[in-house]
């Protein structure tokens, strides 16, 4: 009578599993492009312009949570996750090759940040909404509805692992094209440029895919709470949300993971390439993810096992030890790497280490929480819900993380300008510029990334353990 009967298998099928897939790393290709390379490409094409990449990350996070909160409510109401998928996937592919066009208006608005600031960050935060409407609204939501408890850990591992894969992918072949001398011989941004098409791209022809392939799950059915815009408020309902309390802690957890991790992921690309100096940082960031990706398989497993706390923690304190090793060890060894050839593992060791420890401790961390998080989903609102969880996993880090970020860097760093030396960019200093026969009032300044993000990161990481703790006493009453 007391015994536990035991979950029965459900197979999504093949094309559930392409779809999911595929679908999936199209988008965090996309994803990637937008939190790696667009700030890279800012940074070459238009100057060291920090407070523009704050001003974007700020502008697209407001836009993503509103685009999440907005299609998550009409999806629910439609019954209805394919035709978000479709139509976000075409829009989202279309201003991924637009961003690249702002390259055109260069000689324009050069050194004229308000001009740049306004280009870049419109023009960033019209992709993130169609993005979001299709990734987050549409495509989550629709992995979510087939989850249960005898697939939820395959499919949350699969979900969390696509985010690395992608950012693998995503910088390696980005690194390819950047540098490709072929596509850069006539125009020194031309590899951004065919990266940024190529991507959006093949993000529009998964979405015409989708339109003909990807099926809603059966058991979605339409729900209407009153009128739209009464459904839209009632996610705003934190005494429903509140009431839930695992899932607001769990939600609390990944919020101050994400500010920490923000603190320093959006600057990394320029930290490496400008800060440390590597020429192709792509390999440096690309090959650790993949030792992280194949370390963090057998955890799949534990998941399963129903010891969603224990990884989650394991995970985080793998991610403040990478933050900390980076710090301290890569910070005070930058001197020795060597720059022109990043697969130098002799010398460049430090910087191998310190991503695999981070790159593990985020894919596990997203592996473990993917899962726990959408188990708690209810069946009902899974739309609305993944909109509340943009607000923690998107809205308030990106707002608080850069925030955090840019008087670090101010702080500790010192105002650089845009130069070229033999041919290519460098940022140096004022009396080096000028040393170099540069009227410094007329190139463009601004402050590159501080080691010092990285110690902050950690700081803020460790204070997501609390609310983790409290979590994960629920989790372990709810399952015995």
């Amino acid at each position: 009578m007391g015994e536990k009967i035991p979950a029965k298998k459900k197979g999504i099928g093949a094309l559930n599993w392409t779809l999911l897939l595929v679908i999936g790393f199209s988008a965090q290709i996309a994803w990637v492009i937008e939190n790696n390379w667009f700030a890279n490409f800012l940074y070459s094409d238009f100057g060291a312009q920090l407070g523009v990449v704050t001003a974007m990350t700020i502008c697209s996070a407001t836009a993503t949570t509103f685009s999440a909160l907005f299609f998550g409510t009409l999806s629910d109401r439609i019954g209805s996750r394919k035709k978000l998928i479709t139509w976000g996937s075409i829009l989202w592919g279309v201003f991924t090759i637009a961003f690249g066009m702002t390259h055109y208006l260069r000689d324009s608005i050069y050194n004229n940040v308000m001009l740049i600031g306004v280009t870049i960050v419109a023009a960033d935060t019209i992709m993130s909404f169609f993005g979001s409407m299709a990734n987050d609204a549409g495509y989550n939501a629709w992995y979510a509805d087939m989850m249960d408890d005898s697939n939820s850990g395959q499919i949350g591992a699969v979900a969390a692992t696509l985010p690395v894969i992608g950012t693998l992918v995503g910088t390696l072949v980005g690194g390819m094209f950047v540098n490709s001398e072929y596509l850069t011989r006539t125009n020194p941004q031309g590899g951004y440029i065919a990266f940024f098409t190529i991507a959006g791209a093949v993000t529009i022809l998964v979405g015409i895919a989708s339109f003909f392939l990807l099926k809603d799950d059966p058991k979605l059915k339409p729900v209407k709470d009153g009128s739209f815009w009464h459904q839209f408020g009632s996610t705003f309902n934190f005494k429903r949300f509140v009431a839930n309390k695992e899932l607001a802690l769990v939600f609390l957890t990944l919020c101050i993971f994400f500010i920490g991790y923000n603190c320093y992921f959006i600057h990394i690309m320029n930290w490496m390439n400008y800060t440390l100096g590597f020429n192709d940082p792509s390999l440096i960031l690309g090959i650790p993810l993949v030792i992280a990706v194949l370390i963090s398989i057998p955890f799949v497993g534990i998941i399963n096992n129903k010891k969603v706390p224990f990884v989650a923690f394991l995970a985080t304190a793998l991610s403040i030890l990478g933050c900390l090793f980076v710090f301290f060890v890569v910070g005070n060894m930058a001197d020795s790497f060597d720059t022109e050839n990043a697969l130098n593992i002799a010398a460049n060791w430090p910087c191998f280490v310190g991503i695999i420890l981070v790159g593990i401790g985020y894919v596990i961390f997203m592996q473990s929480m993917t899962v726990w998080m959408k188990r708690l989903y209810p069946e009902e609102h899974r739309g609305q819900f993944e909109g509340i969880r943009i607000m923690f996993f998107v809205f308030f880090p990106m707002i608080a993380g850069p925030l955090l970020a840019d008087p670090i860097c101010r702080a500790f760093g010192e105002k650089v300008y845009q130069v070229v030396i033999d041919g290519n960019l460098k940022f140096v200093t004022g009396p080096e510029a000028q040393a170099l026969g540069y009227d410094i009032t007329q190139i463009a300044e601004g402050y590159l990334p501080v080691n010092e993000l990285f110690i902050a990161a950690a700081i803020v990481t460790l204070l997501s353990l609390i609310p983790m703790y409290f979590a994960s006493k629920l989790y372990k009453q709810r399952n015995g």
